[in-house]
């Protein structure tokens, strides 16, 4: 539609009207200069599914600036940068267990669906590392959170897609299955905040992860902050934090299989920078560029988020274009990295264009796989660090392909994923010898 309509369009859909930006300088304007706050009509969506809270008025669905400033402001502590260092130990410990459990499957013949097992690991990671719980070994069954989680994002989807499933009547056993899910999740999570605070009542040792800054939240502005909010903010990080990096990490390992390249040259630079080491940390990391360049690259053409929704408060010029008060804006980031307006060959897997010395020019407001402004994703560092540690531990120790036939179709789900989910054949690595 952009190469119609030009880069700002406007789609109508039924009675709505929605403003679409793609164009660099708009997008700035909308998300960083402007500050448009975001869309009622469209967040207010995501606050429950069929009459369920979900997401609530967490992080990502509030909608009242001034909430949502208190809860970025305290939580943005927990997500600094020299925050996250100390947890490079934890993402190695668990990146050696999804390597042990790859190599059960190594023999070149077995296929690996890497969104699963991306998904297990995610989820085991960041439930340990932000609520201090062991879900079990990543070889074990999928824990209970784990299933009820997948059912609650599939209720989300279908009715973002369909509103009309809401009063179906034949989906009325698929709803009550997802309020079931739903309602596992959040009592699950209150358990967990309760047995924190009978912790924390026996003086045993509480480390200072992100329940505790939640809790912490919650105990500084107890008139705003209900029990519910805390629940809403538990899930969001869950969800954000999990169904993102997998999906990231599954676009790589396709991409990769898909350029064999590029493939062959980022296991080399991870062979001569980074070797046999078993602790891969963070200065070893800033020795990988082409990893850098490579994830880059894969958040371009899949960014972590899909569209971001503002509205305007009053009568506003936007690029030219006039808008009333209270039209929806939506920030479509994975169009506008692909469109060839903003990127050369802008269909083209080229990591070689975030090179420092690349001649390519594209404005920093074409690539927000993160979104950009002030709502940049809280857990932008949290998630480059994890990706780029996993990828790096599956270079040293594998050889992977990808098994024939896949399309690389996208699923339609909340966030950008392989409907194939990127399925490999491993094979370890033999070390050669002097």
């Amino acid at each position: 539609m952009s190469k119609t309509h030009g880069l700002v369009f406007r789609l109508n859909l039924w009675n709505q009207v929605l403003v679409v930006v793609l164009d660099p300088e708009c997008i700035k304007d909308v998300l960083v200069t402007g500050n448009h706050p975001k869309s009622k009509r469209l967040y207010s969506r995501i606050t429950s599914v069929f009459g369920t809270r979900f997401l609530g008025q967490g992080l990502e669905s509030q909608i009242d600036n001034k909430l949502w400033i208190i809860q970025r402001m305290h939580l943005d502590q927990w997500f600094k940068p020299h925050y996250i260092r100390q947890f490079a130990s934890e993402f190695n410990e668990f990146g050696d267990s999804f390597i042990e459990q790859l190599e059960t499957r190594a023999d070149g013949k077995t296929e690996t669906h890497m969104l699963h097992s991306f998904n297990k690991l995610t989820m085991h990671l960041l439930y340990k590392v932000a609520f201090n719980v062991d879900m079990g070994p990543l070889s074990g069954e999928n824990h209970p959170f784990v299933t009820k989680m997948k059912t609650a994002l599939g209720g989300f989807t279908a009715m973002l897609q369909n509103p009309f499933i809401t009063v179906n009547p034949f989906k009325w056993g698929f709803r009550r299955y997802v309020r079931e899910a739903i309602n596992f999740i959040r009592e699950s999570a209150k358990q967990q905040i309760i047995d924190r605070k009978l912790a924390k009542s026996r003086g045993d040792y509480i480390p200072h992860d992100l329940l505790e800054y939640l809790i912490e939240l919650k105990e500084k502005y107890p008139s705003i902050i209900t029990d519910e909010i805390l629940l809403d903010n538990f899930l969001t990080f869950l969800l954000a934090g999990q169904e993102t990096a997998a999906n990231s990490m599954s676009f790589m390992c396709f991409l990769l299989g898909q350029n064999p390249e590029c493939y062959k040259k980022l296991q080399r630079e991870v062979d001569e920078n980074v070797g046999a080491v078993s602790v891969i940390t963070l200065n070893e990391l800033e020795h990988l560029p082409y990893l850098d360049m490579v994830m880059k690259e894969t958040l371009r053409l899949y960014p972590v988020a899909k569209t971001t929704y503002r509205e305007t408060e009053k009568n506003y010029n936007l690029g030219g274009h006039q808008l009333p008060a209270g039209t929806d804006m939506i920030v479509s980031f994975y169009a506008t990295s692909r469109a060839e307006q903003n990127f050369t060959e802008a269909t083209k897997f080229m990591p070689e264009r975030f090179r420092i010395d690349s001649t390519e020019r594209f404005s920093q407001y074409a690539f927000t796989p993160f979104s950009a402004g002030p709502h940049t994703c809280i857990g932008k560092k949290f998630a480059e660090i994890q990706i780029k540690i996993t990828i790096a531990k599956i270079m040293q120790n594998f050889d992977f392909e990808l098994v024939p036939g896949q399309s690389g179709e996208l699923g339609d789900n909340t966030t950008i994923q392989l409907k194939s989910g990127a399925k490999c054949l491993f094979r370890k690595r033999k070390i050669e010898s002097d």
